[in-house]
């Protein structure tokens, strides 16, 4: 039946339609030419069918590759993995699905500001996500509360929309995670070290919540003599932080980590409460494990021990005016105005300063130092201020001018080695003694001074310093015997400018005597004492043009003078015999023998 149109056109009506054939019983999403393709329907929802036609083989239905023409099994119970698998070995496959790839740049280095830009394969994980945004939180320290901020949630979706942002309590689930798995790197990296560990502990005060917690991390060489710090603890210790309490709380961090039968030391800072607590805990762990019965499982901070020689030394001949420049340069940073008012008149005065005016920690004396050498520079700027502000009162007096900029120049050597004492990225133990001795031979010096309050300066200093000469210089020695640049020669040419003959003589022997105790004590334990065959001798670091240098210089010329008398060498044969077997043991190491590190700080 037809009917016509306005332009007699005929036209099939519904009930002369003739019924069309389709698979599946679905719509059909295209078509093709060739009889023996089957059109993708409606039911193929898989992005895999980009890469296939459907075809009919007989009276089986394949699935033919785009690329190689390969046939495989494209029937309603086929499924698509085994597609998928061939898509990803494809030989022929070049072109890949751009939903599945990225604009990576890529930089040479940090500082370039030129990116190269590539197509590559990017695949999106959730997990990956929410791994780094764990690691976010914990290396900016930032709240955990942020993940459930709109902003952010709204600007991690632009980023990446196939992103979940996780809640508050499954992102604190994620870091924690986190926690554990360094903590269990770390132990295996503890467990793998098959010498002593060394520990430091300090305590910190937060600054918003104005509690006390202890950090204490771990020193030991690895089994590639590779000098390994490791932070094992960072626990909130409630108050009174007396002697009692810190030793609980250090123990607890020991034991946590199966550290009793392993420590050689325990470096703290130098206060009355610290001493207290390691007499507590020296009583805790076995005895017979500690180095040499104990005899040096509490070291004193070098670094701290040069700070209260500096605060000593300070607080006597210029505390009045070391406060007044400090007074000055609070004055002078409080506002940003004060800071713009006072750059500006140093353009004028002393354009040739660029360093900005810094505030001092009153416990570190190094801060001190450089908030006095900063201000000495501006010196005329601080007076002409003083006469155009009516605020500034109290302003430095010429004679402190003249005081600090004195004591400055006697005080960078002190700089210098508080700086290298302080490094974390080498060993300073071998460090410690040429750059102490120079220190004293400085200090000694400094009594010739012809102004009075350096004499003074130097006379406090002198005696804080032999006070705490003996209880370090023991271990420290043997680092520098270790040393293959200094051995026992360097050990005996400072003690013959600090010791008359008989001491000279008590001092080497105390020294040496440490070291065969040491050996003697490794050698029972452990076996034959072996070393590293690739030693490298450390760099001393930059210093000053200061005694160290001198001295330096004439070790040399001491070693050349005294070649013939065998000065230089050791004395006695037994001990020259312990110590060439030492030395031979340097020459043929085996890292897996056991060879125990010895590591202080």
């Amino acid at each position: 039946m037809t009917s016509k149109n306005e332009n007699n056109a005929s036209v099939p009506t519904s009930a002369s339609n003739t019924p069309i054939a389709i698979d599946d019983d679905e719509s059909p999403l295209e078509t093709n030419s060739d009889p023996s393709l089957l059109p993708i329907t409606s039911r193929h929802t898989s992005a895999v069918w980009s890469d296939f036609k459907r075809k009919r083989v007989g009276d089986v239905i394949k699935a033919e590759c785009n690329h190689c023409s390969k046939l495989l099994a494209g029937g309603s119970k086929a499924g698509t993995t085994h597609l998928k698998d061939h898509i990803k070995i494809c030989p022929k496959r070049v072109c890949q699905d751009l939903r599945q790839t990225r604009m990576f740049g890529t930089k040479k280095n940090l500082n370039d500001k030129n990116d190269t830009m590539t197509l590559a394969p990017y695949e999106f994980h959730q997990e990956d996500g929410r791994r780094d945004l764990a690691e976010m939180i914990i290396l900016h320290e930032y709240p955990i509360s942020m993940v459930e901020h709109i902003g952010f949630r709204k600007y991690s979706k632009t980023l990446q929309p196939g992103f979940k942002v996780s809640s508050r309590n499954t992102t604190r689930k994620d870091i924690m995670k986190r926690y554990e798995l360094e903590k269990e790197n770390v132990a295996t990296l503890l467990r793998k070290a098959k010498g002593k560990i060394a520990l430091t502990t300090d305590m910190w005060t937060a600054d918003n919540q104005r509690k006390g917690y202890m950090a204490v991390t771990s020193h030991f060489v690895d089994n590639t003599w590779k000098l390994q710090s490791r932070i094992i603890r960072f626990l909130y210790v409630p108050a009174p932080h007396t002697a009692e309490v810190l030793a609980d709380a250090l123990k607890e961090s020991i034991q946590s980590w199966n550290l009793d039968l392993r420590l050689s030391s325990i470096t703290v800072d130098n206060c009355s409460t610290n001493d207290a607590m390691m007499e507590i805990l020296k009583g805790v762990f076995p005895y017979g494990s500690l180095l040499l019965r104990g005899d040096f499982f509490h070291m004193r901070c070098c670094a701290h021990i040069l700070n209260l020689i500096v605060q000593d030394g300070l607080s006597v001949v210029v505390s009045n005016g070391v406060q007044r420049i400090r007074d000055s340069v609070v004055f002078w940073t409080a506002s940003d105005k004060r800071v713009q008012r006072f750059e500006q008149v140093a353009k004028q005065i002393t354009p040739e300063c660029s360093r900005k005016l810094a505030l001092d920690c009153k416990t570190r004396w190094n801060s001190t130092y450089e908030m006095l050498s900063i201000a000495t520079s501006y010196k005329e700027v601080f007076v002409v201020l003083s006469a155009r502000n009516n605020l500034y009162k109290n302003p430095p007096t010429p004679e402190d001018w003249e005081k600090v900029e004195k004591i400055c120049e006697h005080l960078e050597v002190f700089s210098k080695t508080t700086l290298n004492f302080s490094g974390t990225n080498y060993p300073s133990a071998n460090l410690y003694f040429p750059k102490i001795c120079a220190l004293r031979i400085a200090i000694s010096g400094w009594l010739l001074s012809p102004h009075d309050y350096v004499r003074k300066m130097a006379d406090i200093m002198l005696q804080k310093y032999n006070k705490y000469w003996a209880s370090v210089n023991g271990l420290m020695g043997v680092a520098t015997i270790l040393d293959p640049r200094y051995k026992m020669a360097l050990i005996r040419f400072y003690f013959a400018k600090f010791f008359d003959e008989h001491d000279f003589e008590i001092e080497v022997s105390r020294i040496s005597d440490l070291l065969r105790r040491l050996v003697d004590e490794y050698g029972s334990k452990m076996g034959k004492t072996q070393g590293s065959s690739n030693q490298q001798a450390f760099d001393l670091g930059s210093s000053s043009k200061s005694n160290e240098e001198t001295f330096m210089q004439e070790f040399a010329e001491f070693l050349q003078q005294d070649k013939d008398s065998n000065c230089g060498e050791f004395k006695d044969d037994e001990y020259a015999k312990l110590v060439g077997e030492l030395e031979e043991g340097f020459e043929t190491c085996d890292i897996d023998s056991g060879t125990s590190g010895l590591c202080t700080e």
